[in-house]
């Protein structure tokens, strides 16, 4: 079966409950990020996640009343960007074997005013690609963003790099019906009998909170 991306685009809304998605010939407005203009803003020396940070660091001041660990705002942001291209790669590849372009330039998204994570999210390439060549794009476009990410704190490499295999392997695992999702997960290097994540977001040092079940300080 042959696919178009306003295909793939409804197969990624259809999958995910809270993920709005549009197909685009251009980032959808100025409440936008695009994703190439994000990455080259940190490398040319910028911190275009700051205010982004800032703002998941505020709630949760508020919510926990101190002045809450720079790791947990770091660590949320760092896996809410993964998370994009993680999803769509993830989703449609597991449902289709194929996936629209994942490279910086072909994605933007618009965060939830409120809780902060990307809740829409615009394909800009009608491009669509198999899934080693979806594999490289995810790979090489997280890469870049994480090579050039510093949020104040140190990040470890299996910290950030872990985050990337977290997502696209919950992504995989997202559609009701996947029939693709071995192939997927062969393609992306993950294992879907993993039950342990492999980063950690750290929401566990926040006042009363306990680990999730997944957590990877449970191995």
């Amino acid at each position: 079966m042959s696919y178009t991306v306003s295909r793939l685009a409804d197969v990624l809304a259809d999958s995910v409950s809270w993920l709005s998605v549009r197909t685009a010939a251009a980032v959808p407005g100025p409440d936008w990020v695009s994703c190439a203009d994000l990455i080259a803003e940190q490398q040319a020396g910028g911190d275009p996640t700051y205010s982004w940070r800032a703002a998941a660091a505020a709630d949760y001041a508020r919510d926990y009343s101190i002045e809450p660990p720079v790791q947990v705002a770091a660590m949320f942001t760092l896996m809410w960007y993964v998370q994009v291209p993680s999803l769509v790669a993830g989703v449609t590849s597991a449902v289709t074997g194929m996936s629209p372009d994942v490279s910086p330039s072909s994605l933007a998204f618009k965060r939830h005013p409120l809780a902060h994570y990307p809740a829409e999210v615009a394909l800009l390439s009608d491009e669509v690609v198999p899934l080693p060549t979806a594999a490289a794009q995810l790979k090489d476009h997280t890469k870049a963003f994480l090579d050039g990410y510093e949020p104040g704190v140190k990040l470890g490499s299996l910290q950030r790099f872990g985050a990337v295999d977290d997502e696209v392997r919950a992504a995989i695992r997202l559609p009701d019906e996947a029939p693709y999702a071995e192939d997927a997960a062969a393609a992306f290097e993950v294992s879907l009998e993993d039950k342990l994540r492999t980063s950690c977001c750290y929401f566990y040092v926040l006042p009363n909170v306990t680990a999730c079940s997944t957590c990877p300080r449970f191995r």
